[in-house]
């Protein structure tokens, strides 16, 4: 008997979503995350953490503002989220460093949060200095 095989598409794994801190404290998309996860004026966000490990955080995209809730902003062709006083306060040094995330998509907690759920994968370099 002949075992059935399935191509992988690689479509399925060549849009990479990252989101970085920016010094300002600010959370920017890049243009293909934006495009993919269909960003606008009227998308809104939650963050979570792990209960068993803080350094796990995860963003949730929810349908309606609320008091949890952070709203997505655009400036030109970029969006972000006005993230600072949060990432702060989890004592990221954001001006120091070049604090990344990679998403990954966690389908699993979505009807238990009731959004789409992400888990961000952070990088961290040291910023490189400006030149004067």
């Amino acid at each position: 008997m002949m075992h059935m095989i399935s191509i992988i598409k690689t479509s399925d794994f060549n849009v990479k979503l990252k989101a970085t801190i920016h010094s300002s404290g600010r959370l920017g998309f890049t243009a293909d995350t934006a495009v993919n996860l269909n960003l606008s004026d009227d998308t809104f966000v939650k963050f979570a953490k792990d209960n068993e490990n803080e350094n796990e955080l995860f963003m949730i995209f929810v349908a309606e503002k609320d008091e949890d809730t952070f709203k997505v902003v655009k400036s030109g062709k970029y969006y972000y989220l006005p993230t600072t006083a949060m990432f702060q306060s989890f004592g990221y040094d954001f001006k120091k460093y070049n604090i990344m995330f990679d998403m990954v998509r966690m389908s699993d907690y979505d009807e238990i949060v009731n959004g789409k759920v992400y888990k961000l994968n952070k990088r961290v370099l040291m910023r490189k200095a400006k030149q004067s």
